[in-house]
């Protein structure tokens, strides 16, 4: 990334930020966050608005983080050990993670099972057809077919599509992984999704330090609840749910009554995101601002210039969950305001 971005060379941030959370063992010290500088760019789109583009992960999305961090915290508790198989419910990024995930490990000797599930229906959607198409991955449509492969042994990568909506195939894969013996990586339960955002948090703090608003979408809970964890206090981090099925990774949190409290999400409560609206935005951040992005960085986009609108003066950042630039779109950004901000 650095030949790409030359704006992130020699910069550093605060010493006691410049950390790498590593496990022992087994794991060879893989690197769970590094903090010397941003991992993901921040670009001004609108004066006073700026994306902070998750698209650059090496996963594609801002799910690197938690399920990299889920997966290290497995291994170090004793849950996961070399060889064994570890499955994720998934609308699609966490699944793609996984993969990386995946790969990372295979590079230090350690051998990771990988099985994701999802509605059968969710299969055609962009992400879920780039995981499809991914190398050796196996994809198996149906519950028939899914149940007769789950004992497969041939390949360490599995899609599978099952009949139902996202919750009846989230139990069907909980009770697949008790009988057969797989480790879930529960990103609605698991606290690291919480903790994966530390680095999300000081990353955009280092690029923007007088952000007085911070945007993000939930779906497990996990980057909405980090941010507002290690964000300081004076910046408000806004959120909306969506009504299930709507918006592509935006779900309503409040019905898994996990460690994200949405009374600490400014407006949470308030509406749903709009799904012609947040597609209409997905539009305008390609057509407008050359920023490649799915709909649920569209329903960031535009809560943001809400946001906006009713203060001038704020200083916003919004978390475009898979969303990438060119690189021609980045520096030209900087004659507006530079990636590192100030």
């Amino acid at each position: 990334m650095d030949n790409v971005f030359p704006m992130f060379q020699n910069t550093s941030m605060p010493t006691t930020q410049n950390k790498v959370t590593t496990w022992p063992t087994a794991l060879k010290e893989i690197p769970v966050a590094t903090n010397t500088k941003p991992t993901t760019p921040m670009m001004q789109v609108m004066p006073n608005l700026y994306a902070k583009l998750e698209g650059f992960n090496a996963g594609g999305s801002i799910k690197d983080r938690a399920v990299m961090q889920c997966t290290m915290g497995m291994f170090e508790s004793g849950k996961l050990k070399s060889g064994d198989t570890l499955c994720v419910s998934t609308s699609g990024n966490a699944g793609r993670s996984l993969l990386h995930v995946q790969d990372q490990l295979k590079k230090k000797g350690i051998t990771l099972h990988v099985k994701i599930f999802m509605p059968k229906r969710y299969l055609s959607r962009d992400v879920p057809t780039v995981i499809a198409q991914t190398d050796s991955v196996e994809t198996v449509a149906g519950d028939k077919d899914a149940y007769s492969r789950m004992q497969d042994s041939t390949s360490t990568r599995f899609l599978f599509g099952l009949d139902g909506e996202f919750m009846e195939c989230q139990q069907k894969m909980s009770v697949l992984a008790e009988e057969h013996g797989w480790a879930v990586l529960d990103q609605h339960y698991d606290v690291n999704s919480l903790h994966a955002h530390q680095s999300t948090a000081e990353e955009i703090i280092h690029q923007l330090p007088s952000v007085t608003d911070v945007v993000c979408t939930v779906g497990t809970g996990g980057t909405a609840s980090g941010l507002r964890k290690y964000l300081p206090s004076n910046v408000a981090v806004h959120a909306r749910p969506a009504k299930p099925g709507d918006i592509d990774g935006i779900t309503d949190v409040r019905r898994y009554s996990n460690f994200c409290d949405p009374d600490l999400l400014e407006g949470y409560t308030n509406n749903f995101f709009d799904a012609s609206e947040s597609t209409a935005h997905q539009n305008e951040l390609e057509t407008d601002h050359r920023i490649t992005a799915g709909q649920s960085s569209g329903a960031a986009f535009a809560l943001a210039k809400e946001i906006m609108s009713k203060n001038p003066n704020a200083k916003v950042a919004f978390i475009c969950a898979d969303g990438v630039a060119s690189p021609l779109a980045l520096l030209e950004s900087q004659t507006i305001g530079d990636l590192r901000v100030e």
